[in-house]
Order: structure tokens, then sequence, then C-alpha cells
């Protein structure tokens, strides 16, 4: 159901562009009747380009389609296989441990002085008496 055609000699640039008279030529659709889908290029269009859209045209790889939007003739024409969804991924142990619940930090005992004997430097001393003590 995909056709593509190669003009040799020389081509007029102007209708290259302007008109289905171009280089390459790719149509898509029943052989009887007229291309559902078709895409010219033309002689300067970089031939890896040309390669890419044709392997991908050609790929026998199936298309997901709604069946009630597809045409009536290429509904008949199409082989239709039910689309069930792919079995979810295997989780990486780095999505393994994402997921894990994160744990409280375990409580650890760290030496925090309550209360000191030593004054600092900068401590007012109370001034002593002189004279006998009672």
């Amino acid at each position: 159901m995909a056709g593509i055609e190669y003009a040799q000699g020389r081509l007029d640039a102007e209708k290259e562009l302007t008109t289905l008279q171009a280089r390459w030529y790719l149509r898509c659709g029943p052989k009887s009747g007229y291309a559902r889908w078709y895409a010219t290029a033309s002689t300067n269009t970089p031939t890896p380009l040309v390669t890419a859209i044709t392997a991908s045209v050609s790929d026998p790889a199936p298309l997901p389609r709604w069946k009630d939007q597809m045409l009536r003739g290429l509904r008949e024409n199409a082989q239709l296989v039910p689309a069930t969804q792919p079995p979810p991924p295997v989780p990486t142990p780095l999505d393994v441990r994402r997921a894990a619940p994160r744990r409280a930090p375990a409580l650890t005992t760290r030496s925090v002085p309550r209360w000191s004997t030593t004054t600092t430097p900068s401590a007012a001393l109370p001034a002593r008496r002189s004279g006998p003590r009672r």
C-alpha cells in the first residue's frame, strides 16, 4: 500500500516546488483509486531525509488508529488488532530506593552541658566584706 517514484533527468526547479513533478514522489493507499497520502521531495532534498521518510512509511510495525475514524475503504484493507496495555516496567534499584519510606534518624546520645561550675572571665565576682565573720 506504499510506493515511491524517482524521476531521472533534468527537472525544472520551480515545478519541483509547486507541482507533483518532483524528483521523489511517495504515496500510500490502496493501488486502486487515488493515493490517501503522498509526499514529494525536490532534487535538493537531502537523501538521508528521503531515506528516513521511506523507512517510516514502509515500516511494517502496527500503528495505533481509532477504528471508527478510519475511512471505510481503508478499514477494509487494514489488519485491525485490538490494542492492549503493555505490562508495567520492572522497577530499578533506584526506583525502589526512592519509593522506600524514609526512616526517622536513630536517637543518639549527646553530651549537653546543663550547668557549669566554672565562671567566665567576664562574670563579675561579688565583693567581699572585710571584717570578722559571724
